[in-house]
């Protein structure tokens, strides 16, 4: 099994290759990223005949669809290239964008199927609440507009990738292993063969998915009464707004004896939980896998310190940028402490005095100045710090180029 972590900005991006020559695509990060580092090596598979078994969408936030829309938006234009030189217009421009393979596959968990009929009157209510918040007298206003306008771009994202994949425009298959329906753990559910790779639902649960579809039904129904009331002061309480992140299609890919957990935003709680579901705890509740994509791009409300003693990797990939600050330098300290830490802070383990590596797809010299890259730095000095204080105990790399690839 290899393993691809490209550069994508804010987000996420992985490609996954199993022995048999199976691609998954494992989300798109943010479309300029997609165009930059990822497309070539998609269109490289075009030219070879190879298709994308899968494209894996762990959630709708914008740094996990919004290359994957890019990737479909491209496919789209070229199939229209195509029927305009069938047609008897062969001087007619390729497309500008590169492009991507033939997609069999698609796991997407549709925002309109979480919520019923609300996603469209929940998009249009969160660019309603930002724009009121744009307005506001509070020095915290312009963060929760913000906030409320990426979830609602988020929101539309999802909603448009349903519709290109669907059968009207490009005839994916969506998530044809769950007989059509939402990709979630199922006590009667096997693990899911793709050729070499077995993969394993961990999350999100049907009951996650209830409590996320009431609290967005409720969201819009008090939002939509206090826009009326025009009652500003009141749209911007975060703890009314809920993102997707625990909505997270998370998986366990094995390939033999190799094992690699991918987690999309989900919360530590709930991937030990469908760990646990899916028996892949040992008799103390634990497990070493070969390589953690670490959950939310290491934020700090994400992950915790069992987490890390609990779930312990020969490689650990970061995928952030400083945006959001992420990823938290407490985090990141406590996935150091869960390998190097004293007795009581160390992970129990076999495997934890083992040598690891710390893989990130970013580094502050590719970062654009500001916030971001100060933050990089900062996660850098933390990892050099670290290792100076415990010498050949771990490797670290940031990527600089466009991909790393990783022999699983």
């Amino acid at each position: 099994m290899k393993l691809t972590v490209f550069q994508s900005d804010k987000g996420d991006c992985l490609l996954v290759q199993g022995a048999a020559g199976e691609h998954v695509l494992v989300d798109g990060g943010m479309a300029s990223s997609y165009r930059a580092h990822v497309a070539p090596t998609l269109a490289a598979l075009r030219a070879q005949g190879t298709p994308l078994d899968l494209l894996y969408v762990s959630h709708i936030d914008e740094d996990h669809i919004e290359g994957v829309l890019a990737l479909v938006q491209a496919e789209v234009e070229w199939r229209v290239h195509d029927h305009q030189v069938a047609s008897g217009n062969p001087g007619r421009r390729e497309p500008v964008q590169l492009r991507p393979p033939e997609v069999r596959e698609l796991w997407h968990n549709a925002f309109d199927e979480i919520v019923d009929d609300n996603s469209r009157p929940i998009a249009e209510m969160l660019a309603a609440t930002a724009a009121v918040l744009d307005a506001g007298d509070d020095p915290d206003d312009p963060a929760r507009a913000e906030h409320q306008r990426e979830l609602g771009s988020s929101v539309d994202q999802g909603i448009r990738l349903s519709r290109r994949a669907g059968p009207d425009q490009l005839g994916i298959p969506l998530n044809r292993a769950f007989g059509g329906k939402l990709a979630l753990v199922r006590d009667d559910q096997e693990p899911i063969k793709l050729g070499s790779l077995q993969l394993t639902v961990i999350g999100p649960f049907e009951e996650d998915l209830k409590i996320l579809r009431k609290k967005w039904n409720a969201w819009l129904d008090a939002n939509q009464r206090r826009l009326a009331a025009q009652r500003a002061a009141e749209l911007g309480d975060r703890g009314q707004v809920t993102a997707p992140n625990l909505a997270s299609l998370m998986l366990l890919v094995e390939e033999g004896a190799k094992t690699l957990l991918l987690t999309g935003d989900g919360h530590a709680d709930d991937i030990l939980k469908g760990l646990e579901h899916a028996g892949r705890l040992d008799s103390d509740g634990a497990i070493h896998v070969d390589v953690l994509k670490v959950q939310h791009h290491g934020a700090e409300f994400n992950i915790t310190k069992e987490f890390c003693r609990r779930v312990t990797a020969d490689r650990y990939v970061v995928c952030a940028n400083g945006a959001d600050e992420n990823p938290d330098l407490r985090a990141l300290q406590a996935i150091l402490d869960s390998r190097l830490g004293p007795q009581g802070v160390v992970s129990a383990n076999a495997q934890a005095g083992d040598r690891f590596e710390l893989l990130f797809n970013a580094r502050a010299t590719v970062v654009k100045p500001g916030r971001r890259q100060e933050h990089m730095q900062k996660v850098e000095d933390l990892v050099v710090d670290a290792r100076a204080a415990h010498p050949n105990r771990f490797e670290a790399t940031f990527l600089e180029d466009h991909a790393l690839e990783l022999q699983v």
